[in-house]
């Protein structure tokens, strides 16, 4: 997710530099990301067959591709052996800004969750003392905060960049297939399995896993393999109408299973499940090619730009805003949540902007916290 876009000096030599895509990616994921966690609360705590139920599911089965695309658009620019990259450069620049943030934001999240926590009239040195230690210890254990995990993820990949690179150079086109359609199978339609039968009958479990083939390593991979081979415009075309398929198919069958059990239920929405993957990539494919048909502006680029900048400071900074708007009573369903969720979405989105803008003007903040 962290962007290396530099503050531009000159618009022009940015428009011949930037490849515009991942920017645009990178937006529309970030934002798909504060929309996921405005509909969070509502999955859960409403009955299936509500309204607000059914808008969330709705929403979110539209939305589950955001984070497989940073991850993609991550291995798109680190695993790619033409970009320059040592350890010194991974380890001091990359992994360390990372390490920082998490650490800058784990804590302050932890010290607002201490004032939630703790009874101002009641509070002592010790018991605050205490509740702390056990707040801030949580960035070692982690996740320190719900939405920080991506960030323990990240680094994970980033550790793992080195040896993923030495695929990337001598790998050739069937290698990333088969590489791709084995992770596909066995950390994809394998669990998928194994969960929907224990749904129909505990008795029905399969007792084993490919751990080597769960995690994000498939996503990181495949970013750069749709990056640099062609997908021809008839294996688009169907890509694109099994992803759709897959939405409607999603929709239907979380309220199925959910509606079975009396609760929410997340069997579709986990990130490395067979649909889920197939809208990943129609949505990166689809992104891919909007440069290739839309003319932007320089100042449009500009702004592109500019906001991909930020996205990373934004993911951090929004639940503040979360946090906030419920405070005050604006959640997802204080109206009708058809409206009330894209509309909360865009003010964090726009709110998020405006904070990391200032934040930015901050040097230290700016280096190392975003």
């Amino acid at each position: 997710m962290p962007s290396n876009v530099k503050e531009p000096n000159d618009v022009h030599k940015l428009t011949s530099e930037r490849i515009l895509f991942p920017d645009i990616l990178r937006i529309a994921a970030v934002f798909a990301v504060m929309m996921l966690h405005v509909c969070g609360s509502v999955f859960c705590s409403n009955s299936v067959e509500s309204y607000n139920w059914q808008v969330v599911n709705f929403y979110e089965s539209f939305l589950r591709w955001a984070v497989p695309a940073f991850v993609m658009i991550s291995g798109m620019f680190f695993l790619n052996p033409k970009k320059d990259l040592n350890l010194s450069k991974l380890y001091h620049k990359n992994i360390f800004r990372i390490v920082t943030a998490l650490v800058f934001w784990g804590i302050l999240y932890r010290t607002i969750s201490v004032f939630e926590i703790v009874d101002i009239d009641k509070i002592n040195f010790k018991s605050l003392a205490m509740t702390m230690l056990n707040e801030y210890s949580k960035l070692l254990f982690g996740p320190v905060w719900y939405h920080l995990w991506f960030l323990y993820m990240i680094i994970g990949l980033y550790i793992m960049v080195p040896l993923f690179r030495v695929f990337t150079r001598h790998a050739k086109e069937k290698h990333y297939k088969y590489l791709i359609l084995v992770y596909l199978l066995l950390g994809s339609v394998l669990p998928l399995i194994k969960d929907s039968l224990l749904l129909v009958n505990r008795t029905l479990e399969i007792n084993f896993e490919i751990a080597e083939m769960l995690g994000f390593s498939c996503y990181f991979i495949m970013g750069y393999y749709l990056f640099k081979y062609k997908v021809y415009k008839r294996t688009k075309r169907w890509i694109y109408a099994l992803a759709i398929i897959s939405v409607v198919f999603q929709i239907a069958g979380t309220f199925y299973v959910s509606n079975q059990l009396g609760t929410g239920h997340e069997l579709l929405y986990e990130t490395f499940r067979p649909n889920i993957v197939l809208q990943s990539v129609a949505v990166f494919l689809f992104v891919k090619d909007i440069p290739l048909k839309v003319q932007f502006s320089e100042r449009a680029k500009f702004w592109i730009w500019t906001l991909s900048r930020y996205s990373f400071g934004m993911y951090l900074v929004h639940d503040l805003f979360n946090i906030l708007f419920s405070k005050i009573g604006w959640t997802a369903t204080c109206f009708n949540s058809f409206f009330s969720i894209p509309l909360r979405s865009v003010a964090t989105f726009v709110l998020s902007f405006m904070v990391v803008w200032v934040l930015d003007r901050i040097p230290v903040v700016q280096k190392y916290c975003m």
